[in-house]
């Protein structure tokens, strides 16, 4: 930290893959918490007497926006972040149907009417329940996916009507705060967005614990969301937490498609993707081709500069994160597992690392490693592969191949987990699907239409009429 000539306290933030000083945020204090719950106060006001065609101006003005900055957010994520340049224009471009969703989505925020005359006494009463903005929101963003997931909780925020405050991580702060300009610039007032940088320790427990704040939609660790949900006190939480996506391989699948989107889930942003594939069940009876193959198509992954547009694999966040993954594998090969690829780094990146188990590894095979490194396992059958599956603390998404419906079904009723991917990987998702987990995997769910519904309170209006 340096203290700039203002007298503020600011943090650096480095490009992930070289190390280098790219700029600079505030470091946020108690005070600067205190001030965005005031600001966020007077929002609220605001946004509850905005028209549904305000908010669906300014959501699409931010669209049209993002359009003309698509590159400079594209170069922004690639490089603070952990993205290839191609996958970060991926994520911008995903981004962008975000907000087009919720501006779509906020034209859509219907109630009900309520039949007070079914009940004996209220032949005389009509009325209706309506959908209003709950109040402030504390939106508290990862790294892995800077610009989208912040557009997954400001767009159905600013959608409902609510006042956002932001908390994107210490990581990647800066193309949040592009896209805080983006929404000023599409006129959204000022008390409607504040972001909060830097690190938590210096501005306290306020901007979880404070009584105004009406919604924490958290995505981030477990470790973490215990102890927001620990602090929050009586207020609506919405969380997005960890996950140790597994796929099922069946013997009549097509093998060489499974391969494909195995080894793209696996190291799709070098890993560090909380949908990504990290554990492989393979009917034993295809379990040796399907390894080799898998290990053949990830020896041809690129390592290198994520500007680099032919590179596959960038940079690991931090060396904190680095010293996790490696910690992973050492433990996972005390268990028994044996490394097949990869077990290195080669600067701030991590070799795409494949790891043979039994399926009783259960380090290999229910501990959360959130890098380039995936567990394959053999299985009898799909009975042995469902168990594997289940023994895992988290419940996110669940992949299986098989060309056989029987064998969907079956799965589709029997894996706990709150999604299921049929011969695709485990990290497909669109923006319009309700997203979330089950068990350790979070709480609710996101989406835009979903998100809208949480940040909505309802309130109901019953007339008596004079007969």
């Amino acid at each position: 930290m340096v203290i700039d000539k203002k007298n503020i306290i600011t943090v650096p933030v480095y490009n992930s893959y070289t190390g280098e000083e790219i700029g600079t945020v505030p470091q946020s204090t108690e005070q600067d918490v205190m001030n965005a719950l005031d600001l966020a106060k007077k929002g609220e006001a605001i946004g509850k007497k905005m028209a549904a065609s305000e908010r669906i101006s300014i959501l699409k003005k931010a669209v049209t926006i993002m359009e003309r900055e698509f590159d400079a957010l594209s170069n922004l994520i690639a490089t603070e972040g952990i993205k290839t340049i191609i996958q970060a224009r991926k994520e911008v471009t995903r981004a962008v149907n975000t907000m087009q969703l919720s501006a779509e989505e906020a034209g859509r925020i219907i109630g009900a009417t309520i039949p007070f005359n079914a009940v004996p006494g209220s032949e005389d009463r009509v009325g209706y329940a309506n959908k209003v903005p709950i109040g402030i929101v504390v939106a508290i963003t990862p790294f892995n996916d800077p610009l989208n997931l912040v557009c997954h909780k400001l767009g159905p925020a600013i959608a409902a009507g609510n006042p956002v405050i932001l908390k994107p991580s210490d990581y990647t702060p800066l193309v949040a705060i592009k896209f805080g300009e983006i929404l000023f610039e599409s006129g959204l007032p000022k008390e409607m967005l504040s972001i909060i940088t830097g690190a938590p320790e210096y501005f306290g427990d306020g901007l979880i614990s404070d009584d105004r704040i009406r919604l924490i939609s958290f995505t981030g660790g477990v470790e973490a969301a215990k102890i927001i949900q620990k602090k929050a006190g009586l207020k609506k939480i919405v969380m997005e937490l960890g996950s140790n996506a597994p796929v099922i391989v069946l013997s009549d699948a097509d093998v060489e498609d499974a391969v494909k989107s195995c080894v793209s889930g696996a190291f799709f942003a070098s890993g560090q993707n909380c949908v990504g594939v990290k554990r492989i069940f393979v009917e034993e009876t295809i379990y040796d081709s399907f390894l080799t193959d898998f290990s053949q198509l990830t020896s041809t992954l690129k390592i290198g500069s994520p500007l680099s547009e032919d590179i596959d694999i960038g940079p690991i966040i931090s060396k904190e994160s680095m010293n996790q993954i490696d910690l992973f594998v050492a433990e996972s090969t005390a268990h028994g597992a044996k490394i097949i690829r990869g077990g290195k780094t080669i600067g701030n990146c991590y070799v795409p690392t494949i790891l043979e188990a039994d399926c009783k590894n259960d380090i290999a095979n229910c501990k959360e490693v959130f890098g380039p490194v995936v567990t394959i396992s053999k299985v009898k059958n799909l009975d042995q592969a469902i168990v594997c599956c289940n023994k895992s603390p988290f419940g996110l998404h669940t992949a299986i191949f098989t060309n056989d419906i029987n064998n969907a079904h079956k799965a589709i009723n029997e894996l706990d987990c709150a999604g299921i991917m049929i011969n695709d990987s485990t990290d497909y998702r669109i923006d319009a699907m309700p997203f979330g987990g089950v068990k350790s995997s979070g709480i609710g769910r996101e989406g835009v239409k979903y998100a809208i519904e949480a940040m909505s309170e309802t309130k109901i209006a019953c007339f008596k009429l004079k007969r």
